[in-house]
């Protein structure tokens, strides 16, 4: 979902809903960025509060893990379900996985998120939705079975994956849960409801066909508030709406090479595939009754990295010691009332939060740095020709599902001199600035570069093709998958 999708980030057409109303009863921040601009690496670094670089999760030559895919999300890196654990919370998830699958066979699951503390995991898709899932669509007349079905837990329970009650599906297991650990005597609990909205292809429901103005775009944005919207029901049903803390935040920018049904970044340049605003700035909302003040706007930058260090501190848990821990607790925006200053944890903060460099990798090359008010380019993304559109988008519509202009990191120019925005005042990043009037923030961030790169260990790239495998793939019954 690209930042500027929702009605609340400023789309004209998107119909408000329950999303949105998180905005009006929370906090909206305006400069949260992933640290990738792809599924797997951004999704690694939510779950660990640490740049995937660090652990092989380094964004090429594949950019994602595939379906015969032998690595995954390590073992040793702790996930905040293993963090909220040592809290006494118990951890469920719903929904996109994209961290791996098998390792040794077809059938192992090794990398699937029981193994990650993960105590209730619901129906879950592994891979992602991808194109070829589509039923019934212009791109295909059946989902490949080989790269879409959908488990649960463990258990490979659809194949090929069926998109028609998928939604639901993944509502009421995020419902259940709720329900099964609500209570004085229940422990506390941390749901991770991991949209497959909005990836190609739209997820056709009757329900929500033709229900946004927008399009099959927007009709797949009305599918999500309502389940947002379920959920929030739910949690009033059971008395328990002001106790808890709904977090809502996109990965990545928008796949713009999917015309009408790629999505918006907004002002940025750029989307999904490059290192640009476009690409990296996502929406996040915060909404917690008794805690945060309606209608907040929070405009300091920070990182998609940082909700791993906020929930373990607001929980009470203490992050790993022996590992860099990259994300930063934003706490003091979201405990206004300042009735859990009792409880605390050792959580690395700024001083000033404006000073914080933000690092953005690719396979080694160090893409770009946020600093201060400035983004420095030392590589620079392609970007999609402005004469796409017209010649590739025929009714809105993509001509070819799969295009990306900068989906590998082989793709990546290397500047001779680094390329400088305001981005505070040149948000678009349409005006570079001249390196020689900026050579002092320039050298802050070369050394700030040079210390970053110190602290990475060389690690093996574990989105290789060198470690796919079709032996790997997961299959119900051999030879046709069909389940």
């Amino acid at each position: 979902m690209g930042y500027g999708d929702l009605w609340s980030y400023g789309h004209k057409i998107q119909e408000k809903g329950p999303i949105d109303l998180l905005v009006e009863e929370g906090v909206r921040f305006t400069s949260c960025y992933s640290v990738h601009s792809l599924c797997t690496p951004s999704r690694a670094a939510i779950l660990t509060g640490r740049l995937p670089t660090r652990f092989g999760v380094k964004g090429g030559p594949l950019g994602v893990f595939l379906p015969g895919s032998s690595t995954g999300l390590p073992h040793s890196e702790v996930t905040i379900a293993e963090v909220l654990k040592t809290a006494g919370y118990i951890s469920a998830i719903v929904g996109k996985w994209h961290l791996g699958i098998n390792r040794h066979n077809s059938k192992d699951g090794f990398y699937l998120p029981h193994s990650q503390g993960f105590d209730f995991v619901g129906h879950i898709l592994p891979l992602s939705l991808v194109a070829d899932c589509g039923e019934q669509t212009y791109y295909r007349h059946q989902p490949d079975a080989r790269r879409c079905f959908l488990y649960k837990n463990t258990t490979l329970v659809q194949q090929p994956l069926s998109l028609k009650n998928l939604t639901q599906t993944l509502v009421q297991d995020a419902i259940s849960f709720i329900k099964e650990n609500s209570g004085q005597q229940k422990k506390p609990f941390f749901l991770y409801f991991s949209f497959p909205q909005v990836h190609n292809p739209m997820i056709q429901t009757s329900r929500f066909h033709g229900s946004s103005k927008r399009g099959v775009y927007g009709d797949q944005i009305q599918e999500m508030q309502w389940a947002v919207g379920e959920v929030i029901k739910t949690l009033q049903s059971l008395s328990i709406d002001d106790d808890t803390m709904l977090l809502f935040m996109s990965d990545h920018g928008p796949h713009l090479e999917l015309c009408h049904e790629g999505g918006s970044p907004g002002i940025f340049k750029g989307g999904k595939g490059t290192f640009y605003d476009g690409g990296l700035r996502v929406p996040l909302i915060a909404r917690w009754k008794n805690h945060i003040k309606p209608g907040q706007v929070y405009k300091h930058y920070m990182s998609s990295m940082d909700v791993y260090a906020t929930l373990a501190d607001l929980a009470g848990a203490d992050t790993p010691a022996d590992r860099i821990i990259d994300g930063q607790s934003f706490r003091h925006v979201l405990d206004d009332s300042s009735s859990l200053s009792d409880v605390g944890v050792n959580v690395t903060m700024s001083t000033n939060q404006s000073e914080r460099p933000l690092f953005f990798q690719c396979n080694d090359h160090l893409v770009a740095v946020r600093y201060k008010d400035f983004k420095i380019y030392y590589y620079t993304s392609p970007l999609m020709p402005s004469l796409y559109p017209k010649t590739m988008c025929q009714n809105g519509r993509p001509s070819d599902h799969s295009k990306y202009f900068a989906e590998h990191c082989d793709g990546l120019e290397k500047q001779t001199q680094p390329v400088v925005y305001n981005v505070e005042v040149d948000p678009s990043e349409e005006f570079p600035l001249s390196a020689d009037q900026y050579e002092d923030i320039i050298d802050q961030v070369d050394q700030l570069k040079r210390k970053h790169l110190q602290s990475i260990d060389n690690q093996d790239n574990l989105l290789n093709s060198d470690y796919v495998t079709n032996y790997l793939i997961p299959c119900c019954n051999p030879p046709y998958c069909v389940c």
